[in-house]
């Protein structure tokens, strides 16, 4: 069971209004008229859920309370059906947040539950069971009118299987109602009596109780209320005590002294209940159906919430012969009354949050504006300015020239001004390109054969202006290559390993050792260095601190600028002798070595030659950066690993660290990729994802050429991601783990 009710009756709410000044908070001794309105709704279409036509409906109508049939609903994303967060969405978007609702208990799959939702807050509210059918019964709610007298309303829906069947529901309900409800209660029974007639005896059931007179009719005078209009299935029936403050159910065109059966096919005009469509009643199941109640509310009554408004009129230039519509928008204590003025002169029949205004001419143009009243107060909108001139379009903003790559979008904006409406027609290379008509073009997955020219032309009633024209410039890849490289040989080459240089092979930068070890040079990495191998040269330290103190504090370092670079990834070889140290750690600093900042996760260095990688892509400091330092240092098995000694430990299980040992590095390079102006990298997006046989792999798209990591972490925080693979865009990556 679904229950969202409260009671509050010191606040309440009136059709009828006059002005005081605004406040926040109120204290009113006063006599007044309140209108409430109860409306019988069987407004869902065959899905037997309520939808968007449905909701138009409630918004146009503005019901107090409302007895609705087959109370189902989806959520408008698509995962709570029939959940309290779904109809508390249904309701806040038809009714208003400050509305509340009740609906009876469900059993299983199929069920049409009835309800109750309320302007007023609820005392009560349950349901009897319907001796003639499973799947609902009659929801009932006692609700807290304002005043002093309580509203008890009976949601209904009667079988369609027999006029047998629907009388005996129609007597055991009228039984519960009698035995239930309190002698001379106000009381409404509404909903669906699937009735064939006014005679049949399902209604006159009721006589001397309850009362169908008099009858509510259409604008049309029909008072059936069949999906085709033959049928007189839904009723409103208020008990005889509450007969007496029936009164006309008003909209501003029209006023039906005996309720509405309101049919959106036939009903004119259509801006007495935006936003309700022509054709919204033609998908529901039954018509709306409605009776006015004017009671007495006298007292003390405390107001909390003047008129304000959230959204303003916005000034327009148009054409002559345009439709113009200014809309505001609006909180406050509901009900909320509107009266549009035009030059401080009120418009009749403009009483709603918008105003239309068909066919505007010169006449027409001046100022516009709304005041907004309940029965706290009044406020005042600001000036909307009608301008209605034959004003030729202009373009104070003309699109603008894009770079990209191959495999991305571009997208081209215009700002115009001019009398609407305004049409746009976008070319390239003055060709029309086709459906283009809006004033912002994109064009998708760019190729070389889309470079050229792309302008747009701006049309109104007064005349046409062409843009200048804005180039798109493709750019084949973003290509990866090396910022600097230390192969560590000799040059020119002298067949000797234990000479070298630490002068960069490839680009430029430098190289030292930190924490006082002693360099030299040994025999390099074979596989990967591509020298020959009498002259294949490594560079090796030594004198590494003792093992428990000095924790990522020596080692290597090297300075290189990355100025007009960006995706930054650093790749090395190393290896280190049995007592050498077996953790490292890459640091790198992005202000000349003032600080330095760790890598997510450590390397693990053994007694041969391994390549590792560290990519610094998700470091956007480190790009175009010429302060960019990086150190590769000697590690606490602790820090290194979350687990073991707070101490160095040596590459080599079976052997001890100390300080003698070494550590080779060969292949030190630092790779990039060059910046363009007009064509950013753009955020990876993943597809394709697909999970087989313990494993997973997905697509990366982005920036063609650009590089992109993929991380895996078990904890969110950012120092704990762990880089698992870096490629260019786009690419593929699998892990059978």
């Amino acid at each position: 069971m679904f229950v969202n009710f409260f009671r509050n009756s010191a606040a309440f709410l009136v059709r009828g209004f006059f002005v005081v000044t605004p406040l926040l908070a109120a204290t009113l001794q006063a006599q007044s008229n309140l209108n409430v309105r109860v409306m019988a709704a069987n407004l869902n279409g065959n899905t037997q859920s309520y939808q968007p036509f449905a909701l138009r409906i409630f918004q146009g109508l503005k019901p107090d309370v409302v007895c609705i049939q087959e109370f189902n609903y989806t959520s408008t994303n698509g995962v709570d059906v029939n959940t309290p967060a779904a109809f508390r969405e249904m309701v806040d978007t038809a009714f208003g947040t400050n509305f509340v609702y009740f609906r009876e208990p469900t059993s299983g799959n199929g069920d049409i539950p009835n309800g109750v939702i309320s302007r007023y807050p609820f005392i009560n509210a349950s349901n009897w069971v319907d001796t003639q059918v499973a799947n609902r019964g009659f929801a009932w709610a006692q609700i807290d009118l304002p005043g002093t007298n309580d509203l008890y309303v009976v949601s209904v829906h009667f079988l369609t299987s027999s006029s047998t069947a629907r009388a005996t529901e129609a007597n055991n309900l009228k039984a519960l109602m009698q035995a239930n409800f309190p002698a001379n209660a106000w009381i409404v029974l509404a909903g669906d009596f699937n009735a064939g007639t006014r005679t049949e005896t399902c209604v006159t059931t009721y006589s001397g109780y309850l009362t169908d007179f008099p009858v509510p009719v259409d604008n049309l005078g029909n008072s059936d209320t069949s999906a085709n209009r033959n049928s007189p299935h839904d009723f409103v029936l208020p008990s005889l005590t509450f007969t007496n403050f029936e009164s006309a159910t008003v909209l501003p065109s029209h006023s039906f002294p005996s309720g509405l059966v309101f049919d959106s096919r036939v009903y004119t005009p259509l801006s007495d209940v935006p936003p309700v469509q022509s054709a919204d009643s033609g998908l529901a199941q039954h018509m709306a159906v409605m009776k006015d109640f004017l009671i007495p509310v006298t007292g003390t009554t405390n107001i909390t919430n003047a008129p304000s408004i959230t959204a303003q009129p916005q000034s327009q230039i148009v054409s002559p012969g345009s439709n113009v519509t200014f809309t505001v928008s609006a909180g406050g204590t509901a009900p909320l009354a509107y009266q549009w003025r035009f030059n401080g002169t009120n418009i009749s029949g403009a009483n709603t949050n918008s105003y239309t205004l068909a066919s505007a001419q010169f006449t027409n143009a001046g100022n516009y504006l709304v005041i907004v009243t309940n029965i706290a107060g009044s406020i005042t909108s600001s000036v909307a300015v009608l301008t209605v001139t034959n004003l030729p379009p202009t373009i104070p903003t003309p699109p603008q020239g894009q770079t990209v790559y191959i495999g991305d979008s571009a997208t081209f904006n215009v700002t115009a001004t001019g009398a609407a409406p305004l049409s746009y027609q976008w070319q390239f290379s003055g060709t029309n390109i086709a459906g283009a008509n809006t004033n912002a073009y994109t064009r998708s997955n760019v190729q070389t054969s889309d470079g050229g020219n792309y302008s747009v032309i701006i049309t109104n009633i007064s005349g046409a202006v062409t843009s200048a024209p804005a180039l798109l410039t493709v750019l084949v890849s973003n290509q990866v290559s090396v910022i600097a490289q230390w192969n560590f040989n000799s040059v020119p080459s002298d067949t000797n390993t234990a000479t070298g240089t630490t002068a960069p092979s490839v680009g430029t930068g430098t190289a030292a050792v930190a924490g006082g070890v002693t360099p030299s040079f040994v025999g390099g990495d074979l596989g990967l260095d591509p020298a020959v191998v009498g002259d294949n040269s490594a560079w090796t330290t030594t004198g590494y601190p003792a093992a428990a103190v000095n924790n990522k504090s020596a080692g290597v370092q090297f300075s290189v600028s990355t100025a007009g670079r960006q995706n930054i990834v650093i790749y090395w070889s190393q290896r280190s002798s049995s007592t050498g140290g077996k953790y490292f750690r890459l640091q790198y600093s992005t202000n000349n070595g003032a600080g330095f900042v760790d890598f997510s996760t450590a390397v693990t260095v053994g007694t041969s030659f391994a390549a590792f990688t560290n990519s610094l892509l998700a470091v956007a400091a480190v790009n175009n950066n010429s302060n960019f330092i990086f150190r590769i240092v000697g590690e606490f098995q602790s820090t290194a690993t979350g687990a073991g000694s707070a101490a160095y430990a040596a590459a080599n299980t079976g052997s001890t660290y100390a300080g003698t040992g070494t550590t080779r590095f060969d292949m030190v390079t630092v790779s990039g990729s060059a910046i363009v102006a007009g064509a950013p990298v753009v955020p990876a997006t993943l597809s394709g994802m697909t999970y087989t046989g313990g494993g997973f792999q997905f697509l990366v798209t982005g920036t063609a050429g650009s590089n992109y990591v993929v991380q895996v972490t078990t904890n969110l925080a950012p120092p704990n991601w762990t880089s698992l693979f870096t490629n260019a865009s786009p690419f593929t990556f699998t892990d059978a783990n």
